[in-house]
């Protein structure tokens, strides 16, 4: 996904739009920053005071990953942003649409890009049924409102 013209099918789901410590509040193609092309998917969010929040963006469809090694994501956020932000991917598979998180969260630097990557097991089954991808962004439990960004999303 490089989002040179749209959203590329990426939202903020409706049930992470209903909870208070899910702070995505809109998403939208943005020529501010791109890792590849010229463009990337910008969200906005408003994180909370001295709470966990979190900004999770989503696409559904059906992929079968199983000839692929790793799925990879470029992320910036702001010079402003504080320190402390982490970021993860997280998929949804199988015929139960089993919720499967990264084991740990990726520090992310202000001002800087972090390409955040993720092992598929070369040959699993679990890869073959994708029903979602997702790319959750969480904070230090410092206030902040601003942009991330996204980019260059890719199985390799």
């Amino acid at each position: 996904f490089g989002f040179e013209k749209d959203t590329d099918g990426w939202r903020i789901p409706d049930w992470a739009l209903e909870k208070e410590d899910s702070i995505a509040r809109e998403i939208g193609v943005s020529p501010d920053w791109a890792s590849e092309g010229k463009k990337s998917l910008a969200v906005s969010c408003e994180f909370l005071d001295k709470k966990w929040s979190g900004a999770y963006v989503e696409i559904e469809d059906y992929y079968d990953w199983s000839p692929y090694g790793k799925i990879s994501v470029d992320i910036y956020i702001p010079k402003d942003a504080p320190a402390g932000l982490k970021g993860k991917i997280i998929l949804t598979v199988g015929e139960d649409w089993k919720w499967v998180e990264m084991g740990k969260t990726i520090p992310l630097t202000p001002g800087q890009v972090t390409t955040i990557t993720a092992d598929l097991k070369p040959g699993s089954k679990d890869w073959k049924d994708v029903r979602k991808v997702g790319v959750r962004i969480e904070d230090n439990r410092t206030a902040w409102k601003g942009k991330i960004y996204i980019d260059n999303i890719r199985t390799e």
